[in-house]
């Protein structure tokens, strides 16, 4: 599970990379923000999920308590490592950053 999170987010991520790199050259920085806000919705999402199935693993006893806890902390810490990607990413384009 932490690996198919993992991976999802890192998938989001670089998706958002390629996208932004495509619109540097031709657009506000504004609409890169939005992909970005996009981006980390879906990130959002996967977490979301994440939760979910970890909860659905203890009603039907296949997870511990414990185990669960574990799961969804795996899958917090992964969004969190998405969303601090994609913030790295925004700066990268911000107007002040392109005029240097």
């Amino acid at each position: 599970m932490k690996i198919q999170i993992t991976s999802d987010a890192d998938l989001i991520v670089r998706s958002f990379a390629y996208v932004a790199k495509q619109l540097a050259p031709s657009v506000q920085y504004e609409q890169i923000l939005g992909e970005a806000e996009r981006h980390r919705s879906a990130l959002r999402l996967l977490q979301r999920d994440a939760f979910e199935m970890a909860e659905q693993g203890v009603r039907r006893h296949a997870l511990t308590k414990t185990e669960s806890d574990r799961m969804r902390e795996a899958a917090a810490q992964a969004i969190a490592q998405g969303q601090q990607a994609i913030s790295r990413i925004t700066a990268q384009y911000a107007p002040h950053k392109q005029a240097a």
